[in-house]
């Protein structure tokens, strides 16, 4: 009883309280509503489905409705973004003793926003999903590498890197979709990763591009419909971080910058805050810097101090507090960023602050993505990605789970009360004269290089 006491004190002197994590979703292995059964047949026939190559990413909840996205890293997956209610679907079961409850918590996923936007090939529909976000006008900013197959020998570069802004308000209709162009995203190498939303002067995106080539943090303004690239050492992968270990699973690749987050919406000087996967490190960033293309960033990039193991997501909460994944220790951490004053480094430091939140061995193998709810509770998904890698997915042992915890707190968009900022306006097809240029001036370079 007292070792409680002192674990909960703790937590309210460092300004944040937490329930244990717990399982809500859990699967096998993915499975999706298929249009008919000869729908289905017809695609594991053609290996057009083969279901130990779908492993979920990304997770983002909106009025009840659970987004996923399931990268396309190898062949054999008919859908990169899905759907499902964010509450298990109980049904009732009749016996002798009378009827009995079960909750469904292996659900089959609904393509999003349809089926047409899931084809391979017709660089109109998504291609390949990692990860995307949704503002609190219930827009979702979703990110499209355009190559699929990435962990295979022979990917595919058949459609442009984009950024695409679907209304979860209209059935998903399309509001943007904007193509990265070459200087930024080369589509031969691109793998947009993560994505956070700034609000500030007009509207910004920051993504994190894993490009083995050319790694950086990619800056989109929504007023000027213009991007480019911001490029630092410390977005690349460390040599000393490549190799570790998951679920007995030995994992060694170089993987540059991947988790990003960006500090709340109450705080007056945001910071934006990533780490490589392969990396011990958190590195920070003023986003004034980042929306300034003219200014070199050398000079302002801190290093905050070193993490237990290599990361994959990151995510900041409305009250400041920053999680982050410990792969090669099957945990979730945190660091309580809001004791730092507005230039964003003061102590207490990272070195010092971060601390374990929640750790099993079991049921945490790569915590990937995180995601909060309107109601203040934090959902990560952990998918034993580290099998997908080494070609280890056994689909008769419990791969993917989503799980959650009452952090009581909502994402780092809305102030600390809950309340939202002032949102840009984005309307529909404003920029298609731009998008059908973009995408003109890429094909052309593409029959200008064969």
């Amino acid at each position: 009883m007292l070792k409680e006491v002192v674990i909960f004190a703790t937590l309210l002197a460092i300004g944040c309280s937490h329930d244990s994590f717990r399982v809500t979703f859990q699967w096998k292995y993915i499975n999706v509503t298929w249009p008919s059964v000869e729908a289905k047949e017809k695609a594991l026939k053609r290996f057009e489905y083969i279901p130990a190559n779908n492993g979920i990413t990304g997770i983002k909840i909106w009025k009840g409705q659970m987004y996923l996205a399931i990268p396309r890293f190898k062949t054999g997956v008919p859908v990169t973004l899905a759907v499902t209610p964010a509450v298990p679907e109980t049904i009732e079961v009749y016996s002798n003793s009378g009827p009995i409850k079960f909750n469904i918590t292996e659900p089959k996923l609904r393509p999003f926003p349809n089926w047409e936007m899931q084809e391979i090939g017709d660089c109109g529909a998504f291609q390949f999903v990692q990860s995307m976000e949704i503002d609190p006008l219930g827009r979702m900013w979703v990110l499209d590498t355009g190559r699929v197959h990435t962990m295979t020998l022979n990917p595919e570069a058949n459609c442009p890197p984009r950024l695409v802004i679907l209304d979860l308000e209209n059935d998903g209709a399309v509001l943007r979709s904007i193509v990265f162009p070459p200087e930024v995203a080369s589509r031969e190498t691109v793998f947009l990763n993560d994505i956070v939303l700034d609000h500030e002067d007009g509207g910004y995106a920051y993504i994190t591009d894993t490009s083995e080539q050319d790694p950086g943090i990619i800056v989109y303004s929504l007023r000027n419909n213009t991007s480019w690239k911001v490029r630092h050492q410390s977005m690349r992968a460390q040599e000393e971080a490549t190799h570790f270990m998951v679920g007995k699973i030995h994992v060694n690749r170089p993987i540059h910058v991947d988790g990003i987050a960006l500090s709340p919406a109450s705080v007056r000087e945001r910071i934006v805050y990533y780490t490589p996967l392969s990396s011990f490190y958190l590195y920070a960033i003023p986003a004034a810097v980042l929306r300034n293309r003219t200014i070199e960033v050398n000079n302002f990039v801190r290093e905050l101090g070193r993490k237990s193991s290599q990361t994959d997501g990151i995510a900041m909460s409305s009250n400041g507090i920053l999680y982050y994944g410990l792969l090669a220790d099957d945990a979730v951490a945190y660091w309580n960023t809001s004791h730092r004053g507005n230039s964003g480094y003061q102590s207490p430091s990272f070195a010092t602050g971060q601390r374990i939140f929640s750790r099993d061995h079991l049921l945490m193998q790569w915590p990937d993505t995180f995601a909060f709810d309107e109601e203040g509770y934090l959902w990560c998904v952990t998918n034993k990605l580290q099998n997908l890698i080494a070609n280890r997915y056994n689909i008769s042992d419990d791969n993917f789970r989503v799980i959650k915890s009452n952090a009581r707190a909502r994402n780092y968009q809305y102030y600390e009360d809950g309340s939202a900022p002032v949102l840009p306006t984005i309307t529909a097809g404003a920029d298609k004269v731009g998008f059908a240029l973009g995408t003109c001036l890429t094909v052309l370079l593409v029959l200008l290089m064969k």
